[in-house]
């Protein structure tokens, strides 16, 4: 059942070093529930989130260097352990006949975990969230939009590039309104209301010309301080996300139906509205078609199935490249 020979073994990848700290909380926060028994929470830690993970990464590592059979295993072993405590039966069949242990899980011990890394696993929220943006980013882009009086508008033509845009930091108006809140923040141990808040960033001569963007953006801090806590308060975030997405870089080209996508500083953009909207840990994503040269491959052979394809090649494409990323063109 579990293709041991199909994966890979050796040194983890950034996603596998995500996925061990993801399920290393995952295990520590299902050990909590089960403590003060919240059973229903102790399902859904360690059953619906925790296969979640796993489905998530392999998603992820499916189109980049294949699944780590530790890492496959590892997860397999802990998700029949988590689950013992509710399906007692069950989880003694899976452990004693499928994983081929010889005693029964009754004797097993808990999962042994280290410390989780948390910026792994706020490196991993954050790709998902990315790749999520970028997918919405790009239906927006293939929206037809209203055409003439009388017309049907045309749809437009699948992109075959993308340009990833990564801020280094905050535009300055938006650091200064986050440090006041951070120091508000840790004087109070929570924000004051936005009336407080009003009073003293109105107070800042630098802020003036942005008063209009000034209470959007407290607002805007606020809805991310529900999800991420004082984090979203730091002008800087926990990890290198560039080196996130170019680690990534096959998963979101695969997820995305691109050629290629180029990483980019923002403040490489002439588009002052990028260099202002994109900030650390939100990155946008353009589409652009790249000019290539058309290929007709036509099945000249009789009395077979004949097939007409239009196959681009793109500039710097090699054979690997064509075979893997058009295979489905010309099948």
């Amino acid at each position: 059942m579990i293709e041991k020979d199909t994966m890979r073994s050796g040194p983890n990848t950034v996603n596998d070093k995500m996925f061990i700290a993801e399920i290393i909380l995952k295990i520590r926060e299902t050990e909590e529930h089960y403590k003060t028994l919240m059973f229903k929470e102790s399902l859904r830690t360690g059953f619906f989130e925790y296969s979640n993970l796993f489905h998530q990464y392999r998603e992820r590592a499916q189109v980049q260097s294949g699944l780590h059979w530790d890492l496959v295993h590892r997860y397999l072993t802990t998700q029949v352990l988590l689950l013992s405590p509710i399906c007692p039966h069950i989880s003694d069949y899976v452990w004693q006949n499928i994983l081929n242990n010889e005693r029964s899980i009754l004797h097993a011990s808990w999962p042994s975990t280290d410390e989780p890394d948390l910026s792994l696993t706020k490196a991993s929220e954050y790709l998902a969230e990315a790749s999520h943006c970028f997918r919405l980013r790009l239906k927006s882009h293939m929206t037809s939009g209203k055409g003439k009086k009388g017309e049907t508008p045309t749809a437009p033509q699948p992109p075959s590039h993308g340009i990833g845009w990564v801020a280094k930091t905050f535009p300055k108006w938006q650091s200064i309104i986050l440090t006041t809140m951070h120091d508000m923040y840790k004087k109070n141990k929570s924000l004051p209301d936005n009336k407080e808040l009003s009073k003293a960033l109105g107070s800042a001569p630098s802020l003036k010309k942005y008063m209009k963007k000034v209470m959007p953006f407290v607002q805007a801090v606020r809805e991310r301080m529900d999800k991420f806590g004082e984090s979203a308060l730091k002008d800087t975030i926990e990890f290198d996300e560039r080196s996130i997405l170019e680690e990534n870089m096959d998963y979101l080209q695969a997820t995305l139906d691109l050629e290629g996508i180029e990483l980019k500083w923002t403040e490489e953009c002439e588009n002052e509205r990028t260099q202002e909207e994109v900030v650390p840990g939100e990155p946008y994503l353009t589409f652009f078609n790249a000019t290539c040269l058309q290929l007709e491959l036509i099945n000249p052979q009789p009395h077979t199935g004949l097939f007409q394809a239009i196959l681009p090649v793109y500039e710097n494409d090699n054979l690997a490249a064509i075979l893997n990323i058009h295979e489905d063109n010309i099948s």
